[in-house]
Parts: C-alpha cells; structure tokens; sequence
C-alpha cells in the first residue's frame, strides 16, 4: 500500500473510531479555557515537541518531521515507513536542538526502529531496530498496537513503548518485543523496562524517582494511567482497568472510568504558573486532562482541561516559557487559560465578571482556585483575581484594580 493511500485508510479508520466512541467520555471544558490554532499541518499528525527555544516540530504517520516556520511547515527529514493502521512514523521526541528521537514501523511492519534525526541536516543513525515477529524475523505482523512516542532521559537513553501487535499474549512473552517498554541506550543496546501492556501511545520519565508515568489504551473501557518502575508487569492481558489484581502485577494509578484513548502524555516543569506540576493527557477524543498529583491516594480524577471531541488530540507538550501545545488532526494549537479577574469565564473582562465573583463567593469562599468550577455557580480559574491561589474576599478589591486601571495609576501620581 502506498504512503497516501495508507494515510488515507487511517483518517478514514480514526473517524469511524471517534465516531464510535464519541458519546462514551464528555467531561466538559473548564470555564474560560479556549484553544487557539497557530499552524496548519502537511498531513496526518503522529506527534509535537517543542524546542528549548520554542521551536516546534511534528511527525506524520507516512514518515515526516517537520519543523514550524511562521503558519509554515518545512519538512527537515524523512524516514522509509507505511502508514497503515498505527502503523508508520509513530512519534518523536528531542535528546537537543538538533536532534531528535524517532519511532516508525519499517514497510510490512518487519520492524519497529528508534532512530537519531539530525533536524538541521535530516542524516538517520539508527540506534536499535526491534523485530516483530521473533518466531520468523522478516515477517509482517499486525498494523496495530505499535506505540508511539519516544521519551528522552537526561542521560540520553531513549525509553519507547511497543504494544502488543494485536496479540495480548505477546506482552507476557520475554522473547517477544510486544506489550513491552524499552530503554535504549547511547550506545544502542536496549534492555526491557516494563511489561504487560497492550498499547502505549507516549509515555513520560521522571528522572528523580527513576520511573516512567504511560497512557494504555484499554480494550472499549480500561483506559489506564500507570507510574512504572524497572522490570514491572502491568498486567496485561490477565488484568486491564478495574479487574482484580493478578499476583506479580502492578495496578495501575488511575484507571477512566469511560473511553478517552490516551494519547499524548506531557511532564510539567512548573513554568506554567497556573499548571505548575503533573502530568497533561492527551485523549483522542477530544479532551487534556490534568493529573496534578499522580501520587495522591486514593487518586484524583484526572481533570479535563477542554473537551472538544471535533479536535482529536494526538499530542500534548509544554514550551520552555510554559506555553501548552497540542497537534490535532486538523492543526497545531495553544491552550489558552482564563486572564486573571474573567471570572465569568467568557474571555473579557468587565462589571460582569463582579457579579460573578460575588456567586463564586456564594459558594463557599476561602477556596482553591482549582474548585472553581465546582458548586452552584460555575466560575473560570480568572475568579482569582488577586493571583494567590485562593478566591477569596480580597480577589473583590483585585478585581477592582484590575477593571480600573487609570484610577489607580492617577491615585498613585498623588
């Protein structure tokens, strides 16, 4: 099958998913959240990162990274793959500047290969080539449940989840590659991390507790979150979601109770004043959830920054000044949160937005401007207008300042 034709099946395929799964998860929109697209995309998005200078890059499934110029896309390397299913040019991810991580299946699905791309010249280096079909190498398998992304540790190992090609008992198999998380090192020899996973589309380091946070795609429901450390067993497919726990296996973190299709998953560096720590998720069907704490217990619902099931979400990333970008299928966007004093959530600032604090009030003052949304009157994040955090009676007097700014700077001239 040809690159354009495969991409064709795929968007084809996803939709019909989207549709399918469309009514399953809708945990609506925060107040006062709005996205905002800023490029357009040279075909069928795979994954997004940015830069230490705010540069972005995005992959396509037929075997594409490109960089955005502007509203423009220049393609600055490719790589041989087939896009088909989840297969083809599965995800990137950057060790620098120049370099890149790359993830793609070879045609026929013979291979699942991690490369080095050098983004200024587009050279490959490839840094280990994992055969699919350990029973007869050279064989083509299944076109799904591939992985995706590529994650990068400070030490430039490269960690890359392969599911488990259609097959749940593969992730179980220690000679098979399937349903298995792998560290690759700078000097190409991989060693298996986790197992028991049935299709990891990303999957995020944390480096001071030596462990990986992964989104696995359940079957229908059981879409879980896991926080994985060297030789775990995820479970699958003796145990998936809310099933009983198998002897030897780790539980999952969080499991969602609908269908979400976890794609992207993004570590938060604290740049973001507002979104200052966790882990965002990517969902396929439309939504970013916030995991703010990944180690609370019992776990916290993920909470679901937008939920726009038109987009499709694929990837989600934080630039170096703590903007937040996501790839969809139909472009590259920013997340936008509410100003500071929108508490109505509309995205203008005005005497409304009084009458809104005052019913935020109503609810119980003295609150996180996390629970905003929460109790009889749904305010934004922007009801803080004071910025400390907390909605409290004295965001009344921010609020002020902030609608009469030319009061204030003439009082101060006195």
């Amino acid at each position: 099958m040809n690159h354009s034709r495969g991409q064709n099946v795929k968007t084809r395929l996803l939709c019909i998913i989207a549709l399918l799964f469309a009514g399953m998860a809708h945990a609506a929109s925060l107040p006062g959240f709005r996205v905002e697209r800023i490029a357009a995309l040279a075909g069928f998005p795979s994954s997004l990162a940015v830069d230490s200078r705010g540069v972005l890059y995005y992959t396509t499934t037929s075997g594409d990274v490109f960089r955005v110029d502007g509203t423009n896309s220049i393609r600055v390397a490719s790589v041989t793959t087939e896009a088909i299913g989840n297969s083809g040019l599965l995800g990137m991810a950057l060790f620098d500047d120049r370099t890149a991580a790359v993830h793609y299946t070879t045609p026929a699905q013979t291979h699942d290969v991690v490369s080095r791309i050098d983004l200024i010249t587009g050279a490959e280096t490839i840094l280990h080539s994992f055969v699919s079909d350990v029973s007869s190498p050279g064989s083509s398998v299944n076109i799904e449940h591939h992985g995706g992304n590529p994650t990068v540790a400070p030490d430039g190992s490269v960690f890359v989840g392969i599911g488990d090609l259609g097959t749940g008992a593969l992730a179980q198999m220690s000679e098979w590659n399937a349903g298995k998380v792998f560290r690759i090192y700078p000097d190409g020899q991989a060693t298996t991390f986790a197992h028991g996973l049935r299709n990891p589309y990303d999957l995020a380091w944390d480096h001071a507790r030596q462990r990986l946070i992964v989104g696995d795609n359940g079957p229908k429901q059981g879409d879980e979150i896991h926080v994985l450390t060297a030789t775990d067993d995820a479970g699958w497919p003796y145990t998936y979601g809310d099933q009983p726990a198998v002897a030897g296996t780790v539980p999952p973190r969080y499991v969602f109770a609908e269908t979400v299709v976890p794609t992207g998953v993004a570590a938060l560096t604290g740049r973001n004043a507002a979104l200052n720590q966790g882990y965002l998720f990517g969902s396929f069907l439309g939504s970013i959830f916030w995991v703010r704490d990944i180690d609370a217990l019992p776990a916290i619902r993920p909470l679901a920054l937008i939920d726009e099931p038109e987009r499709f979400v694929l990837d989600v990333a934080e630039g170096p000044s703590g903007d937040v970008f996501f790839i969809a299928m139909d472009g590259i966007y920013r997340l936008v949160l509410p100003r500071r004093g929108d508490c109505d959530g509309n995205g203008t600032l005005n005497n409304i937005d009084v009458t809104a604090l005052q019913l935020e009030l109503q609810d119980g003052g003295d609150q996180s401007v996390l629970d905003a949304h929460g109790g009889a009157f749904r305010g934004s994040w922007g009801c803080d207008a004071d910025g400390d955090s907390l909605i409290t009676a004295t965001d009344v007097t921010a609020m002020g300042r902030l609608l009469h700014p030319r009061v204030r700077a003439v009082r101060s001239l006195r």
